[in-house]
């Protein structure tokens, strides 16, 4: 009988279940596991969100660079020897470019366009493209944009804008872009492009 009311107690005994202390542990340690988890997601996040950001802009600053240089590489070009003026316009935040693509002798402003002119807008940040039927936003979030331009040996023409005469010795156009990330980082794109159709 003693026997019985002794194995009775220890089974009470191991059948009281949890203490409040050990809750509190428990509890404790979930919460921090659980912030450890939730910090790296957020992280994760924040990181997957600024590189697709960064990833977005690039490839717009990339495709309106594409775009710049290949309408500004045809410059000048003139099959028909009509005397075509090659860069219209040049100062440091635009440029205007003529080209006979097709040959007629004649500049025409529908697509694709012989007579374009960038320019950068700093009020909306933004580079656009007028090809004689209006500007249309090419680039955004554009910080700042610049145009410089140099002659046969590669020595910077100034002041801008440039007259008429020194449009004229303009052999490359050099462009540099730096866009803006929304939080706060920078993107520098630049490149430089020869004129194929002007000068010997």
């Amino acid at each position: 009988m003693k026997r019985i009311q002794a194995d009775s107690i220890s089974l009470a005994r191991n059948n009281q279940g949890l203490t409040l202390v050990e809750v509190m542990m428990t509890l404790l340690i979930f919460a921090t596991v659980l912030a450890v988890i939730n910090n790296v997601f957020f992280t994760t996040q924040n990181l997957y969100s600024s590189t697709s950001q960064r990833a977005n802009m690039q490839m717009n600053a990339r495709t309106g660079m594409g775009v710049m240089m290949t309408e500004i590489r045809a410059a000048g070009c003139d099959p028909t020897e009509m005397g075509l003026v090659a860069i219209v316009r040049a100062t440091q935040d635009t440029v205007r470019v003529r080209s006979d693509l097709n040959g007629d002798g004649a500049i025409t402003t529908a697509e694709p366009s012989e007579d374009v002119m960038y320019f950068y807008n700093p009020g909306n940040e933004t580079v656009y493209r007028n090809s004689g039927a209006g500007a249309a936003a090419m680039i955004p979030n554009v910080s700042s944009m610049n145009f410089a331009y140099f002659d046969e040996n590669n020595q910077p023409l100034t002041p801008l804008p440039l007259s008429a005469a020194r449009a004229a010795l303009v052999r490359s156009v050099e462009i540099s872009i730096t866009s803006e990330t929304p939080k706060g980082g920078e993107l520098n794109t630049s490149t430089r492009i020869g004129l194929r159709n002007v000068g010997g």
